[in-house]
């Protein structure tokens, strides 16, 4: 059969444009194999994965699996590549491989915007891949490679200390972050706006104490929503 590769207890079926995991895959090598790659294909869901119980290795590459990912049972599944598919949220990823491959050491995710680095976005940079790391291996902290990078001992250590306060939140969708751009608030416009107008409108600059009771009256007033920044102008002008 064009596109299917057979080695001992390893499976290929890359590159063929397949939605799902065909079923004569399944009931033809489900039962022995180790290794299943299903990489380059068009998958969205999983289903049919259950006939291969006793994988150890799964590629998963350039798919089109998302956030409704769901794998069934692996006991034995050491090693796990999703790059390049289209999962953003990570915790509940992570939550669901703590619970169906108890054994998994090896777990790569790059190329999907819920693993932060330059690949995805470029507003990214090593301390969020960074913290992502450290996630990660709070929930997984029996994983020995993350991204084709080995974990450290000192990642791991971190991960025990600070790993549950490092959760990356879901990114929100990039078409909306597009065309609905956040307005300024009130209380924003304290921090665009030049201190050299603040201290202008400050009736005493010759007390230092004084100036700084002012400039948090000015701020207090901003972010309590009382009037725009012309009207908390008028009302510090009274103190």
């Amino acid at each position: 059969m064009a596109g299917l590769m057979v080695s001992g207890t390893q499976v290929s079926y890359v590159g063929q444009s397949c939605r799902e995991i065909p079923e004569h895959l399944g009931r033809d090598f489900g039962h022995f194999a180790k290794r299943l790659d299903l990489s380059f294909n068009l998958l969205r869901s999983l289903e049919g994965l259950s006939a291969f119980r006793s994988l150890e290795e799964l590629i998963l590459d350039n798919n089109l699996l998302g956030d409704d990912l769901v794998l069934p049972g692996l006991p034995h599944l050491h090693t796990l590549t999703l790059n390049k598919n289209q999962i953003t949220d990570l915790e509940y990823l992570l939550d669901h491989l703590a619970e169906v491959t108890p054994s998994l050491e090896y777990l790569s995710l790059l190329g999907n915007v819920a693993c932060p680095n330059e690949l995805v976005n470029l507003e990214k940079d090593e301390e969020d891949y960074k913290r992502y790391r450290c996630f990660v291996l709070h929930k997984l902290p029996k994983l020995k490679f993350l991204d084709a990078q080995k974990v450290t001992r000192q990642e791991r250590e971190e991960a025990l200390v600070r790993g549950a306060f490092m959760k990356v939140v879901k990114p929100k969708d990039f078409r909306d972050s597009q065309h609905h751009q956040p307005q300024p608030s009130t209380a924003d416009e304290v921090f665009v706006r030049p201190w050299g107008q603040l201290l202008a409108i400050l009736p005493c600059p010759h007390s230092r104490l004084h100036c700084t009771k002012q400039i948090l009256i000015y701020l207090a007033l901003i972010c309590l929503g009382i009037g725009n920044c012309n009207a908390a102008d008028r009302t510090l002008k009274t103190y």
